[in-house]
């Protein structure tokens, strides 16, 4: 097929291209403008659909949804999938999302559900995948073995940047009631792992306060609701950053742990590590690391996220909190091992550790039903075969 690759700034771009042309596809490599990731783009509507003609377009294919895209390919008459593969995503809830040149599909079983119950049957679910070959192909030095050697790693930020969306709330708002509602709510989602209430706790009065102080403005026919932005870009970033320090807190008490991430600060005993390169770097740690972390930021329902993936596609141990989604593709204690309380992280920290022979089993399970079920490949040949059925 002749595919136009939409591309930009995600870490999933070269893997889906490269496979796209593995599976024999010729395909023609398009710039996404700035202006069309937050607008209507009129200039790349035109621009695009001369490249539908000009290139005998079969289909677009993009990485997360675009509305500016999904009007070009209604104009052309041309197939336009998406995968979504990160979340928070409002741009999937915009009205053109009911496109029937859309075939849009998300790596959140939730989502989903929630949209194909809000009337738009033009999403389907599609997990995340893995270049296995690319992350398992490099040689491991002793240099490697020096550099990267620990027995639990965390690559990921903390949410704690200055100016976060829910820090500026507070500060605005000046309101005890507000602050401390929030507060409970949090403090109660921190507790359960596999459910998030936490948008449907946003009482109409508190969406009230918010509202006056954080005004957000859907754009016309949007489907997504106010309290879902206000729980997915405020709450749960603040929460992730609370959940993530108190974990690598508690774990860096007992045991050897590695934080690579993009800020300077210290938490407790663990070790601040810096950035790590995507391509370069983080496939030799997880290899290394002896167990990986990867708390899920909860506005991420049930999928499993692109970081568990390239774990699991390296052959690494993967320790992650409760996503349903794992469930359908994957055993627990057989192919990644999961955590629903603080507590039962560090025991399981502790065990796995201590047992390197069950950790080397699990690890090497995991890479062989990647290698089988959830390459780009594999993936991609699935959701071009739903696009054309």
């Amino acid at each position: 097929m002749n595919i136009i690759f939409l591309n930009w700034a995600c870490f999933c771009a070269t893997d889906t291209c490269e496979a796209l042309v593995n599976l024999g596809h010729k395909v023609y490599v398009m710039q996404i403008p700035d202006k069309a990731h937050t607008e209507i783009d009129e200039d790349f509507i035109a621009k695009l659909s001369t490249q539908i003609k000009a290139f005998h377009c079969d289909a677009v294919f993009s990485l997360n949804f675009f509305p500016t895209v999904s009007v070009a390919c209604m104009q052309s008459d041309c197939r336009y999938i998406s995968w979504i593969y990160d979340n928070p995503q409002t741009k999937v809830y915009d009205k053109t999302a009911v496109n029937a040149c859309n075939h849009i599909f998300t790596f959140d079983s939730f989502m989903a559900n929630q949209l194909n119950a809000r009337g738009v049957a033009t999403v389907a679910y599609a997990p995340l995948a893995a270049n296995v070959k690319r992350l398992t192909s490099p040689k491991i030095t002793p240099a490697h073995i020096k550099k990267y050697t620990c027995e639990i790693s965390f690559v990921g930020s903390l949410y704690n940047e200055a100016h976060n969306f829910y820090d500026r709330l507070i500060k605005a708002a000046k309101n005890e009631y507000l602050e401390g509602f929030l507060s409970a709510i949090i403090e109660a989602q921190k507790r359960v792992y596999g459910y998030n209430f936490m948008a449907e706790a946003l009482t109409n009065e508190v969406l009230e306060t918010i509202r006056t102080h954080m005004p957000y403005t859907p754009a016309e026919g949007s489907l997504i609701q106010e309290a879902e932005i206000y729980a997915d870009y405020y709450l749960a970033r603040k929460l992730a950053y609370f959940d993530r320090l108190e974990l690598l807190y508690c774990l860096g008490e007992y045991f050897d742990v590695h934080h690579y991430t993009h800020t300077d600060k210290i938490i407790g005993k663990v070790k601040n590590r810096g950035k790590i390169d995507y391509f370069n770097e983080m496939p030799y740690l997880f290899r290394i690391s002896k167990i990986n972390l990867n708390p899920t930021l909860r506005s991420i329902k049930n999928g499993i996220p692109l970081r568990s993936m390239d774990i699991l596609g390296c052959g690494g141990f993967l320790l992650t909190n409760f996503q349903s989604d794992f469930l359908r593709h994957f055993e627990p204690n057989k192919h990644f091992v999961a955590y629903s309380s603080l507590d039962e992280a560090l025991d399981k920290c502790d065990y796995y550790i201590a047992h390197e022979d069950e950790r080397t089993r699990i690890a090497a399970n995991a890479l062989e039903i990647m290698t089988k079920e959830h390459t780009f490949e594999v993936r991609l040949t699935q959701i071009l075969n739903d696009s054309f059925k």
